[in-house]
């Protein structure tokens, strides 16, 4: 069941191993800008994020052209509510229903409430005003779509995984656990999948930053406005680097493959959280203008992202960067949202 060996890390969609697809749904239409993923098992499926209702015929055409079954979904699982990650998930639900009526969003009641009140949620409000229309088409989804998890379902340590369902794929049982790792976003949350008691696979999001870089092993913040609490997301980051996962996903995007290489990167990033932290503070105290702030430290975020390659602009790599500037601003208290 091991995860392409001899490899560091992997972002073109793909099987990566007996169960589970890594799925570039070329989000902004640029390549490696996010990634949902697919655990294929012998009789049921289970969704990782989804993106916007852009990318979701994407998704679906990649099901489509690699056998997987609609029919065979049994959840849908969010990471946490910010456009990027749900806003299509109305889209998604409602053509996998038409396929199997028992289909379900596995999520927290936290999850739930700022999806039903997307109109009035803080988040979806700002994104619109940075990235426009980019952000598709969100609508409200019918309570019966959802089955939530209760805290106490959650994982809690290793000797307490809080199995939630078990899976066959060939030889081996996969069994599905959440940790909830707030920070990013109040409801943020990080699906795994064990076999026997190793941690096979775990889906970042945007828990331990972002990889945009194909050939480095470095990450960049995830610290947009208005959800962003700094104390919240560290306090996340150390509870992961207890586990020991063969390979990690990450939302943006791709995988790391290797126990070795996946704490290599969460400690690369612990380290540059720290530092982009301090780097906002120092700039602010020369300056306080966000404009100087991010002038000056956006050649250092675009040194870790090679995602613009290939483009005439890098206009969306400028967003993102802007976002998670205001996003520590806020957070230190030099903005308001």
């Amino acid at each position: 069941m091991s995860i392409l060996k001899g490899r560091t890390y992997e972002f073109e969609s793909g099987k990566l191993n007996n169960y589970l697809h890594l799925v570039d749904i070329k989000q902004f239409n640029r390549v490696r800008v996010f990634s949902c993923f697919i655990a294929e098992f012998d009789e049921d499926t289970i969704i990782l994020d989804c993106g916007t209702s852009f990318e979701i015929n994407r998704l679906l055409r990649y099901m489509k052209k690699n056998n997987i079954s609609l029919s065979s979904v049994r959840y849908i699982i969010p990471t946490h509510h910010h456009f990027d990650h749900i806003g299509g998930l109305w889209k998604l639900y409602s053509k996998i229903k038409e396929e199997n009526p028992d289909v379900r969003i596995l999520c927290s009641l936290k999850f739930k409430e700022r999806i039903d009140n997307f109109k009035c949620e803080p988040h979806f409000f700002h994104a619109k005003k940075t990235f426009g229309g980019l952000i598709g088409e969100i609508r409200k989804i019918d309570d019966n779509a959802f089955k939530i998890l209760n805290s106490s379902e959650y994982y809690e340590s290793i000797s307490n995984k809080n199995i939630i369902e078990s899976f066959r794929s060939i030889d081996n049982i996969v069994h599905l656990s959440i940790i909830e790792t707030p920070g990013h976003a109040p409801d943020h949350a990080c699906p795994m999948f064990f076999i026997d008691d190793q941690l096979d696979f775990i889906y970042f999001g945007c828990a331990m930053g972002l990889k945009h870089h194909k050939d480095k092993m470095v990450t960049l913040p995830s610290c947009s406005a208005p959800n962003f609490n700094y104390n919240e997301y560290m306090k996340s980051v150390e509870i992961l680097k207890e586990l020991s996962p063969l390979s990690a996903g990450f939302s943006h995007a791709g995988v790391v493959l290797g126990m070795e290489n996946v704490r290599e990167i969460m400690e690369e990033h612990t380290i540059l959280m720290k530092e982009f932290r301090e780097m906002i503070i120092n700039y602010y105290n020369q300056i306080p203008e966000t404009r100087y702030v991010f002038d000056n430290i956006f050649p250092w975020m675009e040194s870790k992202t090679d995602v613009s390659e290939g483009y005439a602009d890098n206009e969306i790599v400028r967003k993102l960067s802007l976002s998670v500037v205001f996003g520590m601003m806020v957070d230190l208290g030099y903005r308001e949202i």
